[in-house]
Order: C-alpha cells, then structure tokens, then sequence
C-alpha cells in the first residue's frame, strides 16, 4: 500500500512538471510574439539625381497604428553633405499636409535633432486604430561620386535602424536623363530576397518583401557621367572607379550566389527534416498506441447478456472495473455501504427528532447490527469501523452529521480523506490481486516519445533560427502532446479487459433484466444481491424502475416488501424512502468536499544587369538612418 501511495506521488511530480514546462512554453512565446502597438506596411523611397549631382529624395511610409502618439523617423547624412531643403507631411483626410517645425506636442509639430550628421526626426500625430501616410522630403547636395569613367549612385535607402518590420519596401531611382540602358549597372545589397530591375534608360527600380530590423537596402547604380555634367568640377574623384566598383560587385555577386546556393540546399535539407520530423511523431503515436494504448480484442462467450454474477468481485471492484478507472469513486463507497446493509451488518432507520426550535426534523440513522467477520474484505471491515466507530459513536452514525463533520474544519476533512484514500488504495490493491491491473508499458515506445518530444521542443527555436523558418514552430508544439501521451498512455492487461467484458455484458442484463421472463421468477434476495452492483454500475435507477415493474405483475405489495432480518428491501428503500437517498448524499457529497477541501489546502501558490540583392555592401552611406514609433 505503501508503495501504490508513493508511485501515486511520483505520478502527481511528473504531472505538475509538465504543466510547468507549458506554462513557461505558452508564457515565453506570448512575449516574443506579442503583437507591438504598430505596423509599417510600406515604405516607398523615390530618388531624383539632378544635374549637379544632387539628390531629391521622397521617402512615403504607411504606418498601420493601434496606439501610438507619433513617429520617429532618422535620415543619415554622413559622406553626402548637409542636409537641405528638410520637409516633413502627415496625412490628414486623405491629403498631405505640411507639418510644422515646433516643439510643442500638438498634432503635426515635429522637432529635429542632429548628431554627427544623423538626423532625428520626432513627428507628434496620435494614432488610434488607424492607417496613416507620412513623407519625408529633403536634398543630398553630394549624392552622386563621379569619377573620370564613370558616375555612381551608392547609398542605403532603408538603414538598420529600424524598430519594426517593414511589409513592402520600394526603391525608385531617377537619373537625370535618358542614358542607354546598357550603360547603367545597377546593384543592390542587403537581404538576397531583394530584387533589382532596369526599367529603362531613367529609372532602376529597387524591391523588397518583409524587411526585419538590423537589415539595409543599398543601391549601388553606376551610369555615364555625361548626364551629370553640372556637378561642380571639384567634386569630381581624379581616378578611374569603373573596373574596381565591377569587380568588388562581381565577387560580392558570387559570393551571393553561393549563398544562394546554399539557401536552395539549406532549404531542401529544412523540408527534409521538417517532414522526416513530422512523419517520425506520427509514426511515434501510432507506435506508442500499438505497444502501449490499443485495447486487446476479447470475445465474450455468453453473447449480449451475462446472467449471472461474472465473478466473485465486490461491488467497489466490479463499479471501478467498469467505469475504466485506475481507482474507485465516491460511488463506489456508497454502493460498499449499502452491500453491508444487504448483508445484514449494518441497517438504515429513519426517526423524527425535535430540535431546539421545536421544529419536527427526520434523521437517518445508519446502525450495527453485528460485528464484522473474517468473510468481509478488508476494505469493507474498514468501511464499517471508519463509520460506526470514528464518525458515530460506536453502535450508530447520524448522516445527516458527516457531511457536516466534514465540513466544520480542515482536520476533519483531512481525517475524512485519509480513510477514503486508504479505502481506494485497499480496493485498487484487491483489483491488482485478481489481475485487474493495466499492462507493463513499452519502455523502448516510451523513451523513444519522451526523448523525442523533448527534442522537438527545444529544438523547434533552434530549427527556426538555423532554416530561417517559422514553420519549424510546429515542433514546440508537436512535442509536448507526444511526452505526455507517452507518459500517459496505458492499456488494461489482457485479464482486465475480459472481466471488462463480461461485466458490461451483465450491467446490460442489469438494465434489460426487468424485459426477460426470469425476472418474473427470480426472488426477492437476487434482486436485492443485484442491486447494491447496479448502483456501482451506475444503473440502480433503472434496476428500481424494473423491480418496481415486475412485483406490480407478480401483486407483491412492493412498499412494505421486506427480507432478511424483516429489513425494509433496498429497492423499496430506494423507491419510497428519504433513507436512501441522505445515505447516498452524505457518502458521495462528504468525499467529494473532503477531496476538495485538502486540495485547496495544499495551494500556494556579376554585371549590373538586374536581378537579387547581393550581401555584404558597397559602401555606401546612410545605414543609420530608420524609423519607428512612440
């Protein structure tokens, strides 16, 4: 007994750590993938190169709010001369308007701080659930490098500084004027998702799907210098730069492409294991529920109906039997005690009392008859003892009183539940003696879901961030249901599966018994013997019903019917006494609270032609500058 308690506790541990590892589960991904306050679902940059080397830039972001008070917006500066020509707008009914430069914190009011040439742009505009536009306007006077062949574009549009992703990114670049198409060579450095296209001899076009904070977009474009002929002479660099600028692209374009390579084998080999990983945990449950989950197929030989008793098992073994449980139910208690009634060790009485207020109440009084034999399981001798000499006063107990007693304080629902837990620990030991007993456990199909799970659990994150992969997320989930089904999952032996069977046949002959002719004959004390089984099988309502059926045809005076020592039949009891039912409350309803009232006790609780993005970068100026929200 001892040891059932201790492998009870063991089993409890187990349970409360994996409900700790989801906790802490579902508790860290609520906070890494909380929804933030805001969105920008595009941002649509258009550079116009003038003339004199110079750059007007428009800079469009659409900024999709649940609750913000403005926008933070950097432009990075360094290497490109000073700012000029600074404008700032805001959507406002579906038009820009010009924000003014202020420091209050009205609507439209920005404020701009400058360090090392970094320019902080802090817009006010309250946002509520919102979508809304904001453009950036402002000149680059050294935009363009020229140099003796050639003349270069090079610049990251979109900085690392960022606070949050970016939908859809857009890059349009303007020359000045038409040149062949052939002359210009356009790069674009930054996530190898980003795609470069020459739309004609003006304008190279720059895109990119789902930008992350700490990436960039850099342009490097390299067109003729002859239509930037009114850049001021000083400016222009006295070396060549068209061979070194094609050749450091050519080897950042291959090195890109055999990332790229490595992409297409990283993800073949991520679908592989994606799919292996998901084909093994199907084929884990399948393999666990074979060799520890699927029910033996047993043939019951007596057809629909067992008619008699199917073994010599007590009311609390058979009820717990059928009811698929490892332990009995309060239900079961009562049925134990009323199977010492029918047995004539204890009897029910009902008797009027008047109490204090002179207010006539009914009792029910649950007395001994006679000592308890060596025939009674020990269980069933505790049963006796527990409620004659520990709730009553040695030769009766009041019924009304458990509940109560249970109730009053802590100590007493502890006493209470400890005799109601060795009782199931005496019961479940008399079922492991006959056999009634769930089968060994696989110890291979167990360690293989358990190891498994715990590898699909925390090696779900690190698969995402080795593929780059969302759905490998899929593995934390997939790896707790696997640990504990393995852990859980148990079939009853072979010899409990048969007893099982032949005991749902009889609770059928139970409920069907009153429909068949040798019920007609069958006396008094079988019915009493399968009445104390039909209320641990749960159909002691229709066996009543039944028995009340059967004596109205056979004229019997049902109501006064008695047996045994001239008791009052249990079935008569049932039908038309208050007994019964304040001596099934009081047991079912006292174990339930004293169950309830410890367990609240224990809580506390290559060419410039077009095409991808390459890594790495071009030199470019301009990586600090991004944006975000307050």
């Amino acid at each position: 007994m001892i040891l059932i308690k201790q492998q009870e506790g063991k089993h409890l541990k187990r349970l409360r750590k994996i409900y700790l590892i989801i906790a802490v589960f579902f508790t860290v991904f609520s906070v890494i993938f909380s929804a933030s306050s805001y969105r920008i679902d595009s941002l649509d940059i258009t550079a116009k190169i003038q003339e004199d080397g110079s750059v007007v830039i428009e800079e469009i972001a659409l900024y999709n709010a649940s609750e913000i008070n403005g926008v933070l917006y950097n432009i990075d500066a360094k290497g490109y001369g000073k700012l000029q020509s600074l404008e700032v707008f805001y959507e406002k009914n579906g038009e820009f308007v010009s924000a003014v430069n202020d420091r209050g914190t009205a609507s439209g009011m920005y404020t701009v701080s400058v360090s090392d040439e970094l320019y902080k742009i802090k817009l006010y505009s309250p946002m509520r659930n919102e979508k809304r536009y904001f453009g950036f306007r402002y000149v680059l006077p050294r935009g363009v490098t020229v140099y003796e062949d050639i003349a270069q574009f090079n610049r990251k549009m979109v900085g690392r500084g960022w606070q949050n992703s970016i939908r859809d990114v857009s890059v349009k670049v303007i020359l000045p004027k038409e040149a062949d198409k052939d002359k210009i060579h356009a790069f674009g450095h930054g996530p190898l998702t980003g795609n470069i296209e020459i739309l004609n001899g003006r304008e190279i076009f720059f895109t990119l799907k789902n930008y992350r904070p700490g990436e960039f977009v850099e342009t490097n474009i390299l067109f003729p210098k002859e239509i930037v002929s009114k850049i001021n002479p000083s400016y222009v660099k006295k070396t060549k730069g068209y061979d070194s600028i094609m050749a450091m692209e050519g080897k950042l374009a291959e090195e890109s492409n055999r990332e790229r390579d490595r992409a297409v084998r990283g993800m073949i080999l991520g679908r592989v294991v994606f799919f292996g990983g998901v084909a093994w945990w199907l084929f884990l449950m399948v393999f666990i529920y074979l060799k520890n989950g699927k029910k033996y197929k047993v043939i019951n030989p007596y057809g629909e109906y067992f008619r008699e008793l199917p073994d010599d098992y007590t009311p609390a073994v058979a009820g717990t039997l059928v009811s698929r449980k490892m332990y009995p139910a309060p239900t079961h208690l009562f049925a134990t005690v009323m199977d010492l009634v029918r047995k004539d060790y204890l009897e029910m009485e009902e008797i009027n009392e008047v109490n204090s207020k002179g207010k006539n109440i009914k009792k029910t009084i649950l007395k001994k008859v006679r000592e308890v034999t060596s025939e009674l399981k020990d269980y069933e001798r505790l049963v006796f003892k527990w409620y004659i000499n520990e709730l009553g006063d040695g030769e009766k107990v009041v019924l009304e009183d458990v509940e109560k007693y249970v109730s009053k304080n802590l100590t007493n629902a502890k006493k209470f539940n400890a005799n109601f837990e060795k009782w199931k620990t005496l019961v479940y030991t008399d079922m492991l003696s006959k056999g009634l007993k769930q089968d060994k456990r696989n110890k291979l199909a167990v360690a293989l879901g358990v190891i498994t799970g715990i590898l699909l659990f925390i090696g779900g994150m690190v698969l995402i961030v080795i593929f780059q992969d969302p759905k490998f997320m899929l593995f934390n989930f997939l790896g707790i249901p696997l640990i504990v089904f393995s852990a859980a999952v148990n079939r009853p032996s072979k010899e409990k599966e048969e007893a099982y069977s032949r005991w749902k046949a009889f609770k059928k002959f139970l409920v069907d018994y009153s429909n068949l002719e040798e019920a007609k004959l069958a006396s008094i004390h079988l019915w009493e013997h399968y009445f104390v089984y039909a209320i641990a099988l749960g159909v002691a309502e229709k066996v009543a019903a039944g028995y009340k059926k059967i004596a109205v045809l056979r004229g019997e005076d049902d109501v006064n019917l008695r047996v045994g020592r001239n008791r009052m039949s249990l079935m008569n009891t049932y039908l038309y006494s208050r007994a019964f039912r304040t001596m099934e409350s009081s047991t079912v309803k006292a174990a339930a609270r004293s169950m309830s009232e410890v367990a609240k006790s224990t809580r506390s609780s290559s060419s410039g032609s077009g095409g991808g993005f390459s890594r790495g970068s071009s030199g470019g100026g301009g990586g600090r500058g991004g944006g975000g929200a307050f």
